[in-house]
Parts: structure tokens; C-alpha cells; sequence
């Protein structure tokens, strides 16, 4: 039996690197083929290209996969070579001219003006080309290396000739309209954040008959690239389509901020690398975003949850995917799971409270739903001791996990450790927490630690146990978890000079930060994680500021592993642990 042929298109001024990820995802389940577009033809010309290369390679009818502008090169594949196309997968895909949101930029404009753009575009510097591709990656911060030397590699004029070719096209008859004659099924793809074509002229074009929307949540331009999993999922056909949505308005929170000082910033916050090197990280993609927290299993596989709501089990390989699997789905947002036994998980749930989920079943129970009367709120992180309790962070009274950052601009100082005990009844064990985050807890329950991520501690709580594990790090704790006689932490962003500076200086200002639009205000790219022993000495410190992943917000050894989740990625991350040695703040 012959395998799929997919055919993989590139977007404006990209090439067949926008499909690493996929590529290696689909593996040997399809044959692909990635054509190279460059520079000066029209919609209708590459259309003709592609399905020259599709015939001399010899097999038909091939799904097509457009991301962007190579999205209207499959449309008009599809109209002008319908036996060809069984299948049309638009990912990006502008729909009118008015839709292409950065097309009338001043940045764009001017690299327009004959002379002058040309001028400018031979002495761009590598650094501009990235800041100037930032929109097509956000919301993430990082725009990876082979788009800054894609970009590099066009002339002026086979940029714009390729820009203006989309215009062409779309002027001549709207996405929409095309779609509607078109003889093969068309599933459209696009990121709910996207800052280069309008999300909601996406779900239009998404709407139609014959067409399935897959909107993907807080994601933008780059979906082959930052959800690559889930792309490829579509591909495959095995993701649901959903319904044809934008994101919802949120407006600004009014904030109510409380002076404070900071410990001083300490001298390793400056500092963007480890002594001891990280070592190469190791992707594992999946479908779906924002693996806030990982646990693992007693065979090694990984559990986490994504913010469409799925619990996922990930059995890593040696070579190939790792094997995914849904095990449940919260109807909410997981966030810290713990892992009971084999058969049961106890899941955080930020908008529904403490769960229980029958890993065979997937039947989820709500354990926790109040608090003296009032529903949970922001529920972060659990752990269960041997003696049946189960301690479980909130973060804050006051804000919703989409405003997390609201809540450390203000420092509100309503963040909860709660326990529930065994008879079912819940109780506040300490009020009054920075962002209370991760949880960790000894086996006799004297000795309970939890990350303060508004101040920058670990606290310790219990009988004799003192004040605080480590204060003043370099970073903002997340989750952590126990190895042994050591506690792993996850640092999901470095210190910032200019946020400690504000939080003695007048409310005001801190709204005003927390107005700004996103790309101002957003966090440094950085993989980090430390470990401590139970006197509070840094026994690992682990950084990187190159490794293709950022803002990790959990850890946890398996083996001679870590495992790393973030909140925002598409993928887990997996390095190699370097041998123990001390190290200093």
C-alpha cells in the first residue's frame, strides 16, 4: 500500500526549513514534498511549478499544505488542478488584502520607495532582519536562526515582488470566494494571536462548507514552526476540527499595587549562561500547547497537561516521535499535576480547582471546588503525602491564570498553601503568599516548601522548619519537585533590574507597565533550572540563553534526564544531567 504525498509550501520569504519540525513529526508515515518558491512569480506561476514538480514525481492526488502565502499557491492549486488535490490544508492564510496586517507598515512602506528601500535592505543587519520577523513568531520571543538567514538571502526585489503577488491574487477574488468553489476538502488552520493576518478573516475563510477550523490558542504566525505537533496532527488526521473562533476580548485588569522592596539583585540575575554548561536540549513536540507542569510515572512516562484541556502520557524513544496519548481532559486549564500511582493523577486546575483523574477511565472528579465558601481561584500546584493528605497551592485571590503577570506587577500577597485531608475537609495551612506556585512536602508532612514566585523564595513551612529553603534567587521560581536530598526548581524567567526598581515606586506606574502592548513587556529568552539541597546550597545551576526553549515552569529527574515543561511552548524539553557539583549564587 502506498503511503500520503504531501506537498509542503512555504510562506513569504521563507524555504522548505519552516517544515523541519513537521518533517521529522510525519517521519516515514508520508511522502513529502517541500518545494523552494523564490522570488518573482505569481500565485498562478508557482501553482503551475508545484504541480509540474507533483507530476514528475509520479504519484496523485497529494494533500496540500500552504503556510501563508503558500497557502493561496495550494488554493490556486486546487482551482487551476483540482485532479491533482485531494486535500487543502491552509495554515496563516491571509484572506483579503486588508487581512495582511503588517503589508501596510511603515517598515514596509518605506523598503517600497525606489532607491531608498534598496538601500536600506543591503545594509540590514541580522539583528534588524530578527526584530523585524518578531511579529511572525509571536507570541513567542524567538525568532528562530533559518528564518533571519531565509529573509537574508532574498533580494529586495523578490521580497516584494512575492508581497505583491499575494495582493494580486486577493484583489482578483477573496480567499473566501475561491474556497467556495473548490472541489476537495480545505481545513484551515490558524493562530488566534497571529500578528500578520487578521485571526478573524482566518475563521471567516474557516467557515464555509467542505472547510474545518482548527484555531489554535495563543499561537501566531508560526505554526509549522511553534506548533509543530499540532500541524502535523492535522495533517495526519488526527486532530478534531473545532469551531471557526477569535480570541475573545480581554480587557485590561485594573491593578491595586502594594510597595515592597526587593532583596538586592544579586549578582548571578546578571549573568544569561551557567558555569557549567547546559548541554544539548532535546525537543519533544506535542499537540498542543503549554505543558505547564510534568510528573512522571514508575515506567518513565511523562504526564502533563495542555491548555486545551487534555492530560497527556508521552512515552519518550530513542529515535523517532515519542508515542502521545490523551489520557483525560479536565474541561478546564491544567496546571500542577502529582502522580498517586499508575492507575490515579491529581491534577491543579486553574479555572475548576484540585481534580482527580482515573488515568484508565479518564473519569475526572472535582475534590476541591471551594474554599470557605468561595470557588478556587488560580489553583497551581499539588503534591500527596503518604498519609493521604494532599497540600495544594493558589497562586492569587485575585487574577486569572491569562493574567498571571497582573498579579506580580501588583504583589498582592493572596496566594494560599491548602491541605486537604483525608475526611475530605479543606483548610488554609498559610495566607498571605507572593504567587504561591510549587509545593513540595516531606514524607512526615514537618517540612513543607513553597515557591514564592513574586518574591523570588522558596518558604518553608511546618514544625521547626524555618523561614525559607533559598531566598533572593536570580530568578522567578515555578514548580518544583523532590530528588532525593535534593529540590529541583524551575526559574520560568530571569530577575529584571527594572521590575525590582518598580516594586518600591508608586502604583501607577505599574498599571501603566501592565498596559503596555505584549511585545513590550515580555520576559528574556532562557532555559533554566536549579537545584538546591535541603540547606538551601545550590548544588546545580543550569542556563542557557541559546537553547531552543524558554520560560520553563517545571522539572523533574527521570533517570539520568530532566524533563522540562513550559507554559509556553508547544513541546517538552529533555537535557542530559551533568554530574553534581556545588555551585555558588
Amino acid at each position: 500500500m502506498s503511503r500520503p504525498n504531501v506537498v509542503l509550501l512555504h510562506g513569504l520569504g521563507g524555504s522548505p526549513a519552516t517544515w523541519t519540525r513537521v518533517i521529522d513529526l510525519l517521519g516515514d508515515s508520508v511522502d513529502t514534498l517541500v518545494p523552494h518558491l523564490v522570488g518573482g512569480a505569481s500565485i498562478a506561476d508557482d501553482a503551475l511549478t508545484v504541480a509540474r514538480l507533483i507530476r514528475q514525481n509520479g504519484t496523485t492526488p497529494v494533500t496540500v499544505v500552504g503556510h501563508s502565502r503558500g497557502g493561496l499557491v495550494a488554493t490556486a492549486l486546487a482551482e487551476q488542478f483540482g485532479s491533482l488535490v485531494e486535500r487543502v490544508i491552509l495554515i496563516a492564510t491571509p484572506a483579503t488584502v486588508a487581512s495582511r496586517l503588517t503589508a501596510s507598515s511603515i517598515s514596509e512602506r518605506v523598503l517600497r520607495l525606489p532607491m531608498l528601500g534598496t538601500a536600506i535592505w543591503s545594509v540590514l543587519p541580522p539583528a534588524r532582519l530578527r526584530r523585524g520577523l518578531g511579529t511572525a513568531f509571536a507570541p513567542s520571543t524567538r525568532v528562530p536562526q533559518f528564518a533571519v538567514d531565509d529573509l537574508a538571502a532574498r533580494t529586495l526585489r523578490e521580497f516584494v515582488d512575492e508581497s505583491n503577488a499575494i495582493d494580486h491574487y486577493l484583489d482578483e477574488a477573496t480567499l473566501g470566494d475561491r474556497l467556495a468553489t473548490a472541489s476537495c476538502p480545505v481545513d484551515v488552520v490558524y493562530g488566534l494571536a497571529d500578528h500578520r493576518v487578521d485571526p478573524g478573516a482566518m475563521a471567516i475563510s474557516a467557515s464555509g462548507p467542505g472547510r474545518n477550523a482548527y484555531p489554535l490558542a495563543n499561537e501566531g504566525h508560526g505554526a509549522p514552526w511553534s506548533s509543530a505537533a499540532a500541524v502535523t496532527a492535522v495533517i495526519r488526521g488526527e486532530a478534531s476540527p473545532g469551531t471557526a473562533i477569535t480570541a475573545p476580548h480581554r480587557p485590561v485588569p485594573t491593578l491595586r499595587p502594594r510597595r515592597w522592596n526587593p532583596l538586592p539583585y544579586p549578582d548571578r540575575a546578571r549573568r544569561t549562561e551557567s558555569a557549567v554548561p547546559m548541554g544539548i536540549l532535546r525537543r519533544v513536540e506535542l499537540p498542543g500547547r503549554g505543558p505547564e507542569d510534568v510528573r512522571v510515572d514508575s515506567v518513565g512516562r511523562i504526564l502533563t497537561g495542555v491548555e486545551d484541556g487534555r492530560i497527556l502520557r508521552v512515552t519518550t524513544h530513542t529515535d523517532g516521535p515519542a508515542t502521545i496519548e490523551t489520557i483525560a481532559h479536565t474541561g478546564g486549564r491544567p496546571l500542577g499535576i502529582a502522580v498517586v500511582d499508575d492507575d490515579t493523577l491529581l491534577v491543579c486546575d486553574s479555572e475548576r480547582g484540585l481534580l482527580q483523574v482515573d488515568v484508565d477511565s479518564g473519569e475526572v472528579t472535582v475534590l476541591v471546588a471551594e474554599i470557605d465558601g468561595l470557588p478556587v481561584n488560580f489553583a497551581s500546584n499539588v503534591v500527596r503525602t503518604p498519609s493521604g493528605r494532599i497540600y495544594f497551592t493558589t497562586s492569587t485571590r485575585r487574577f486569572g491564570l491569562e493574567d498571571y503577570l497582573a498579579d506580580l506587577l501588583e504583589h498582592s500577597g493572596t496566594g494560599r498553601l491548602v491541605v486537604r485531608e483525608t475526611d475530605g475537609s479543606v483548610r488554609t495551612v498559610v495566607d498571605g503568599l507572593d504567587f504561591a506556585n510549587g509545593v513540595a512536602v516531606d514524607d512526615d508532612e514537618s517540612w513543607i516548601a513553597v515557591a514564592e514566585s513574586g518574591s523570588f523564595r522558596l518558604g518553608l513551612h511546618g514544625d521547626g522548619a524555618g523561614d525559607a529553603l533559598i531566598e533572593n534567587l536570580p530568578g522567578f521560581p515555578d514548580n518544583i519537585s523532590v530528588d532525593g536530598d535534593l529540590v529541583w526548581i524551575s526559574i520560568a524567567n530571569p530577575r529584571d533590574r527594572r521590575f525590582d526598581a518598580l516594586a518600591s515606586l508608586p502604583g501607577v506606574l505599574r498599571q501603566l507597565i501592565y498596559a503596555l502592548p505584549e511585545k513590550l513587556r515580555e520576559g528574556t529568552n532562557t532555559t533554566w533550572v536549579m537545584a538546591v539541597d535541603r540547606d538551601g546550597h545550590v548544588v546545580h545551576d543550569l542556563q542557557s540563553s541559546t537553547a531552543d526553549y524558554s520560560m520553563v515552569t517545571s522539572v523533574v529527574r527521570r533517570g539520568s534526564q530532566l524533563i522540562l515543561g513550559s507554559i509556553a511552548e508547544s513541546a517538552l524539553g529533555v537535557i542530559e544531567l551533568p554530574a553534581r557539583t556545588e555551585e555558588t549564587r
